[in-house]
């Protein structure tokens, strides 16, 4: 007898012992729990210390198979037993904190029970037993739902009843079917003896199908929503954190052991009703009007992935990475969903309801619970180095490397499909607060909320432990090379500056765009920042964006226009395209190298598709043309110090990502990229020319630096010596010349500056000249530099320089303009002046900006003393400036181009009336569509359908 072989029985002894005690009321419910957890501590730790028997069995009275019955403990198992474990002590303190149960023993005899059935489900290892304990564990679920006030007809528990017997049914006629046909039960003795046929493929479908049924999966899911939803919330997250674990995880076991010689068809399509699930879940979450609904909806949507496993596993079975991958799924899954069930509780508890319309500001009321339900909801996203995130990358890549691309695709669709709801959530929750709104106090309070955010944590926890063990994962320390300097200094310069002006508690500093939360949201923009500009490999290149698009987020939501909301709803959504671009770029490049350096990665050589999906979601980063659609929407509205650091700082980001990952891989995008980037340029700044406002003026100026930036990339891949230090005297340039205009423009549009004196606005207005003119590539700044780096590149290339020269006099007109409207803005009565630091910071900005890029650049500042360099480069400005006086006197042209802008909004005001029309038109079908699902005669149909599918496939 080993160690294990003691302790495992305990697991399931100890829950019967205290749901006899429950019963009988001979422990207090108190008593009950802390026996619990120091029985769950020691039973943990003493298995913990035998982690050699992991693959350890265990003869129940001492009986080998077929005669007797055989447990098993394999790292699966442990996984999930920890798990469920985890969530029942958790979960047992927030139940035990809910008056109107303490005193409910048949709700605790229950509860105990459902623990014991859960740990037998998950040690067992033949047919037979499995049923008893899917029996055991399913009568004590819909008991507990029945105990729920919000069920008190029990129509949802009734339902739960007829759908799990019904699985139970078939599931007991499959493994009649298999014993008549091989006389064991014993799955390892299985194995060996079964035979592919069509009794064999018969009573496989059989239980698939009951299995099916009791893990919710679509079309079979009516009974989950309205089970999971109205249950009491401890319930809800052991029913959805590790019922439905359960059931999947004997799927599991079955498909990857005895099922496996059966017909290969069978699990293709498997996998594809797992991808109609992750689908059809996750749309459905979207549409739901009910917190605690929309969570049980993502249960759907997250199980879907695990029907994929028996597709994706391979010949390694558990050992592939596939099969990791689908158990550290569920697992954070698990944890997570526990986290958000309890939290949603403590929602509806304080508040008295859990309907989304009535939840409106309640962030800032419960901003624990809420941030719980951020926090797990980020983890079922998938946002590195969550347990979520490591589940679905090594997902993918055994779905990439089956070439299961479409597969592949349903995956990272439901990544997004996840953020939309959790985005819809969380913009709910942090709106403006109703002055009608209503909450109950008492309850739960913090009680509830301290085993939700420890769930939570640790569904992060197992993020970073599965990535700190993964085998084959080599990643690099922080690199501080060259090249970098010119994104790292400006970063060091300007992150401490606006941190600063953000925590300024003068009238200057609140005017210039301080928003409550501002500063803390700065320092984690600029924590991801930094991480992102030092990553010495891929994968924490990908942290660091990942975590830059939720800040961003973040940045532009805090901006007070109307607006805001709708612009930052469109940031988010382009970042999580551009992060899922990424992902498949970065499991593609993992692929090719099992070093994620970036030394490494340019030595193995990233293939086509790799340096595509990189590149495209890079593009999307930088705000290249043609997926720039959030870099106008959201620059304008933020606040001027996010402003400052969006435009300055992190649009550079993406650039950097192309410097160090597309190399000569991508010489044949070259082409393309300069083509593109010159367009937009000229776009970008013709654009900028149309706008009535500086800080729209300024985000479309920066789409046409970006379009510059896209073009010096492109001359760079295809071999020019000059494309490169050009490039990199543009980033430095842009990134301190961009953010002292923004900053500066804030300040003038600010509410109570400047008014005292004309001076005071003098000298901002001076301040921001220096800038300006450098962007225009006015000698003897910076842009001089560039612009003549540029033009040496294209030479090199053997392209036409005109369109350079255009972008410089459109380039100038937009400064010119910026100037025109910062000089006219109207200053309110009653302000203040800056303060003198800020003044002498902007100041010093524009000449770091004009001055410090001539390092990079690559041009020679003997070039300076050329007396034809000077007339050239003045020449566009020159032309820029007799053109801007032309245009400031052609008064009828002005009131025809703003009547035809009042025009095209009137119209854009109207497709947006109209496309939500029909966005509501097609929730309301879409809702429909399940409604009809739920009738026990549509259920029928749907189990019918789902059985021909099967049948077909076993045909094959």
């Amino acid at each position: 007898m080993t160690p294990a072989d003691l302790l495992l029985p305990l697991l399931v002894v100890l829950p019967l012992a205290l749901a006899m005690s429950a019963f009988l009321g001979a422990l207090p419910v108190r008593s009950q729990v802390v026996i619990a957890l120091g029985g769950l501590t020691l039973t943990g730790a003493g298995l913990a210390a035998t982690l050699e028997t992991l693959d350890s069995e265990l003869w129940l009275g001492g009986w080998a198979p077929p005669l007797g019955i055989a447990w098993g403990f394999d790292a699966p198992a442990a996984a999930l037993i920890a798990m469920v474990g985890l969530l029942m002590a958790l979960a047992s303190l927030t139940l035990a904190a809910e008056s109107n149960h303490r005193e409910d023993r048949y709700l605790w005899t229950l509860w105990w029970l459902l623990w014991a059935a859960l740990n037998a489900l998950l040690l067992s290892r033949d047919l037979f037993n499995l049923y008893v304990t899917l029996e055991l564990l399913a009568l004590a679920a819909v008991g507990l739902v029945s105990r729920s006030r919000d069920d008190p007809f029990h129509v949802a528990a009734l339902r739960y009843l007829m759908a799990s017997l019904l699985a139970s049914l078939l599931y007991l006629l499959g493994v009649a079917l298999l014993y008549g046909q091989t006389g064991r039960l014993d799955l390892a003795l299985l194995a060996e003896v079964l035979e592919d046929g069509p009794a064999a493929r018969l009573g496989a479908l059989a239980i698939t199908l009951g299995l099916m049924i009791k893990a919710a999966m679509v079309p079979l899911h009516g009974w989950l929503p309205a089970a999971h939803s109205r249950a009491s919330a401890p319930v809800s997250a052991l029913l959805s954190g590790a019922v439905v674990a359960a059931a999947l995880m004997v799927l599991w076991r079955l498909w990857l052991g005895p099922f496996d010689a059966l017909g290969s068809l069978m699990r293709e399509t498997l996998a594809g009703l797992g991808a109609v699930a992750l689908v059809w879940g996750g749309v459905q979450a979207l549409l739901q009007s009910r917190l605690k609904l929309v969570i049980a909806w993502s249960t759907l949507s997250q199980s879907g992935y695990a029907l994929m496993l028996p597709a994706l596993a391979g010949s390694d079975a558990w050992q592939g990475i596939g099969a990791r991958g689908a158990l550290w799924l569920l697992v954070a899954h698990g944890l997570a969903k526990g986290g958000l069930f309890l939290a949603a509780g403590a929602v509806a508890q304080r508040q008295g309801h859990d309907r989304l319309a009535g939840l409106t500001g309640s962030a800032r009321r419960q901003p624990l619970a809420w941030g719980v339900i951020a926090i797990g909801g980020l983890s079922l996203v998938g946002i590195p180095p969550s347990g979520g995130f490591v589940g679905k990358w090594w997902l993918l890549r055994a779905a990439l490397e089956a070439e299961l691309w479409l597969l592949a695709g349903v995956m990272l669709t439901g990544t997004l499909l996840t953020a939309a709801w959790l985005w819809r959530l969380l913009s709910i929750a942090l709106a403006p607060a109703e002055r009608s709104a209503t909450s109950l106090e008492g309850g739960r309070s913090a009680v509830g909320i301290l085993p939700a955010m420890a769930l939570t944590a640790l569904a992060w926890l197992t993020g970073l432990a599965a990535l700190l063990g993964a085998a084959g994962l080599a990643l690099a320390p922080p690199s501080l090379d060259a090249t970098r300097l010119p994104w790292l200094l400006p970063a060091l310069l300007l992150w401490p500056l606006v941190l600063c002006a953000s925590r300024s508690a003068t009238p200057a500093g609140r005017a210039s765009g301080s928003p409550p939360g501002l500063t803390a949201l700065l320092a984690l923009t600029a924590a991801a920042h930094l991480v992102t500009l030092t990553a010495g490999d891929l994968f924490t290149f990908y942290l660091g964006t990942a975590w830059l698009g939720l800040a961003g987020w973040g940045l532009v939501w805090l901006g007070s226009t109307p607006g805001a909301h709708r612009a930052a709803a469109g940031y988010l959504a382009m970042m999580l395209v551009a992060e899922v671009s990424l992902l498949l770029g970065l499991t593609l490049a993992w692929q090719a190298s099992p070093s994620l350096a970036f030394a490494d990665l340019d030595e193995a050589g990233l293939p086509g598709p790799a340096l595509a999906a990189l590149g495209f979601g890079l593009a999307i980063k930088t705000g290249a043309i043609g997926v720039h659609a959030w870099l106008p929407l959201a620059h304008p509205v933020a606040p001027p110090l996010a402003s400052a650091v969006l435009s300055g700082l992190m649009i550079k980001v993406g650039l950097l990502g192309g410097v160090l990952l597309l190399g000569d891989g991508a010489a044949a995008a070259g082409d393309a990229l300069v083509a593109a980037g010159l367009a937009g340029a000229l776009y970008g700044a013709a654009r900028g020319l149309a706008q009535a406002g500086p800080k729209p003026l300024l985000a479309w100026s920066s789409v046409s630096q970006m379009g510059l930036a896209t073009a010096l990339l492109g001359l760079h891949l295809l071999g020019s010596p000059a494309a490169l230090p050009a490039l990199l005297g543009l980033v430095a340039t842009h990134s301190l010349a961009k953010a002292a205009l923004f900053i500066g423009s804030g300040l003038l549009m600010g509410s109570g500056l400047f008014a005292r004196s004309a001076a005071s606005r003098a000298l901002v207005l001076g301040a921001l000249a220096l800038p300006a003119l450098t962007l225009a590539g006015v000698p003897p700044s910076s842009g001089l530099a560039v612009k003549a780096g540029m033009e040496t590149a294209l030479n090199e290339a053997a392209l036409a320089a005109w369109p350079l020269t255009l972008s410089g006099v459109m380039t100038s007109l937009v400064m010119l303009r910026l100037g025109w409207l910062l000089w006219r803005l109207e200053p309110p009565a009653g302000g203040t002046a800056p303060p003198t630091w800020l003044g002498v910071a902007l100041w010093g900005l524009g000449a770091l900006a004009a001055l410090l890029p001539w390092a990079w650049a690559g041009v020679p500042l003997a070039y300076l003393a050329a007396p034809g360099a000077w007339l050239e480069a003045l020449l566009p400005a020159l032309a820029a400036l007799a053109l801007g006086l032309v245009l400031l006197r052609a008064a009828p042209l002005h009131r025809r181009l703003a009547w035809r802008r009042w025009r095209a909004q009137v119209a854009s005001r109207a497709r947006r009336l109209q496309a939500g029309r029909e966005a509501r038109r097609w929730r309301w079908r879409l809702r429909r569509a399940d409604a009809w699902l739920m009738p026990w005669p549509a259920f029928g149909v749907c189990l019918g359908l789902t059985a021909l599918l099967l049948g077909l496939a076993g045909l094959a």
